[in-house]
């Protein structure tokens, strides 16, 4: 129960419930500096937590979860001996039930207090912090509750946070705290393989049966299991118990609305290919519902936000047991469509005229945001950025019209391959494709490897071998190759993001011949609708930006190394190093 009365916050809790785990967490609702902050983040991963009380007080402890130990196990009482859960937080008992039951405490402390796990403020690296004032100091005194919600299974308590900040003054929030009861027997788990792209969390194994502590993954995904089961068997098309249902904002324009919901649900098609039918439903906010509240961390959302920032993203939030998603959001920032009309100018716009303009038509903003919205909903269903599957294509392929039409720019949305710089004045018309595919055939195999029912197996570790022998039938195949994301440095040119096609060299000058199209003709193509050269001077800004890319995908392959993981059995090797004759071009 949840009791509020005057300024403070009371929490009645069961003491049969206190076992059980929970997550908590603390989602930004609205702000008074969107520049800072934006409304519908979460920007701490929610915490699990369980409750435990003596006479005096109720704890909430911090499970372990890094390191682990079967009950079976002859080492189990060693490992409990250094896995104690620690007390995070201890609340005075205000009150106890007649029948001893349930305690009741003061909780305003959880919800009206600067808590370092629920910052509002982003996670930045410092030395991002030193050059831009993000955080601030809590003020209590312009602070309060506002309203409080309870369920069967969660509680919603939100407040009003005001902070200061050094150069840019007072900040206040609306911050929706979260508490959710998770179930008590978690999802059988997925365990991860780094040769395909998905997200995951790590675990180290205490056992006996090993010479050394053993490690591995287990991936996040939704618990997706077929709600007629002798329909499934028998091949049929059947709904899944739990399906995934997403809730778009009506603060998104209509015009580009449409286009989202086309996004979200095209990643139906995959599951199909699977057995699943609507295992995606989209739905709009709903106005007749008085439960529906986009700060619950049980609706999944596509967020619209008022932000110049050019961006999307599409996070989840899981079960940290098992890895199950209980949650996907989406953040579209307004920016984004700044973003996808620089894009579409400047790497097609010498091949389509329909682009030439400051203000894209509904159809070709939409199908950008389409391809957006497919791309964050692919992150939401646990699938990481895949950079090598644009460079399975011949360059020349993107110039074929049969070959574009059918595969579009790369073998999968969630690639960074956007428009098709490669296509030249006069391919439009012959009819080659200048947009991603809606799915890549990579995206059909990365679904059906995560979320295929091995009906047969009776444990994570038995699924191994089924989902070890499908990449492995594939690792010759470069359609299917998993190009991981390279961050701190570059080292292989097949996998990096923005490129097109397997010659570097190739594509980037099909890409600077078009490039100097459109710095040539800009100026006759906008200036009606842009007098002062603002426009221009943006577009101009890009045009370098794309070009400087261009030569960095040329200067990768100097000393490059393609790179691969490889398990024993698989076709392609560890690592091998660019053709020499290859960098030479690259050199001149």
């Amino acid at each position: 129960n949840v009791i509020k009365k005057k300024d403070k916050i009371y929490l009645e809790i069961p003491k049969a419930i206190m076992s059980r785990d929970f997550l908590i967490s603390s989602r930004v609702s609205s702000t008074s500096r969107t520049w800072q902050i934006d409304p519908g983040t979460i920007n701490r991963d929610p915490l699990l937590i369980t409750f435990s009380c003596d006479e005096n007080k109720v704890y909430i402890h911090f499970p372990h979860l890094d390191y682990v130990c079967k009950e079976s196990s002859e080492m189990y009482e060693a490992y409990k001996r250094h896995s104690n859960p620690p007390i995070w937080k201890a609340f005075k008992i205000e009150v106890m039930s007649k029948d001893s039951s349930s305690c009741v405490i003061d909780a305003t402390p959880l919800f009206l207090s600067s808590i370092a796990e629920f910052s509002p403020f982003p996670d930045l690296p410092a030395e991002v912090r030193m050059m831009i004032p993000f955080g601030g100091s809590f003020q209590s005194d312009r602070s309060k509750i506002e309203e409080f919600k309870a369920f069967e299974d969660n509680i919603i308590v939100k407040s009003m946070m005001t902070y200061t900040t050094d150069k840019e003054g007072p900040l206040t929030t609306i911050e929706a705290r979260n508490i959710i009861i998770l179930p008590e027997t978690p999802m059988v788990p997925r365990y991860a393989d780094e040769r395909i792209g998905f997200f995951d969390q790590s675990r180290k194994l205490f056992d006996e049966h090993h010479d050394r502590l053993q490690q591995y993954g287990i991936i996040n995904r939704w618990d997706l299991q077929p709600k007629d089961m002798d329909k499934y068997l028998a091949g049929e098309l059947v709904e899944p118990v739990k399906p995934i249902v997403w809730y778009v904002d009506p603060a998104i324009p209509e015009k580009w609305r449409k286009y989202v919901k086309l996004g979200i649900a095209d990643w139906n098609i995959a599951f199909e290919a699977i057995g699943f039918k609507n295992a995606i439903v989209v739905k709009d906010y709903p106005t007749d519902d008085p439960n529906f509240d986009p700060d619950d961390i049980h609706y999944n959302c596509y967020r619209f936000v008022a932000s110049t920032r050019e961006n999307s993203m599409g996070p989840s939030w899981i079960d940290p047991r098992s890895g199950e998603i209980l949650c996907g959001d989406v953040i579209s920032w307004y920016g984004v469509v700044t973003l996808l009309n620089k894009w579409r100018m400047i790497q097609t716009g010498a091949v389509d005229p329909s682009v030439r303009c400051p203000v894209m038509t509904d159809e070709n903003m939409g199908e950008a945001m389409r391809y957006v919205a497919a791309h964050e909903i692919g992150h939401t269903l646990g699938l990481m950025h895949n950079f090598g599957a644009s460079a399975a294509y011949p360059v020349e392929k993107l110039r074929d019209p049969e070959f574009t039409q059918k595969y579009g720019t790369t073998y999968s949305i969630m690639d960074y391959a956007r428009n098709n710089y490669v296509a030249q004045p006069g391919d439009k018309e012959r009819g080659v494709k200048l947009t991603p595919p809606k799915l890549g055939l990579y995206d059909y195999f990365t679904i059906q490897w995560l979320y295929t029912p091995l009906l047969d197996a009776k444990s994570s570790k038995e699924e191994v071998p089924t989902l070890s022998r499908w990449i492995t039938e594939k690792s010759g195949d470069p359609v299917y190759r998993y190009g991981k994301q390279q961050i701190s440095s570059r080292l292989d040119p097949s996998s990096v993001e923005e490129d097109l096609g397997d010659d570097a060299v190739k594509s980037a000058t099909y890409g600077v011949k078009n490039l100097k199209y459109v710095l040539a003709n800009m100026g006759d193509w906008v200036a009606r609708d842009d007098p002062d050269y603002t426009f221009q001077q943006n577009m101009y800004n890009e045009i370098v930006f794309q070009y400087v890319r261009y030569v960095n995908h040329v200067l990768l392959n100097i000393g490059g190394i393609y790179l691969n993981e490889r398990y024993d059995g698989d076709e392609l090797p560890s690592y091998s190093v660019v053709p020499k004759e290859k960098q030479r071009q690259a050199v001149d």
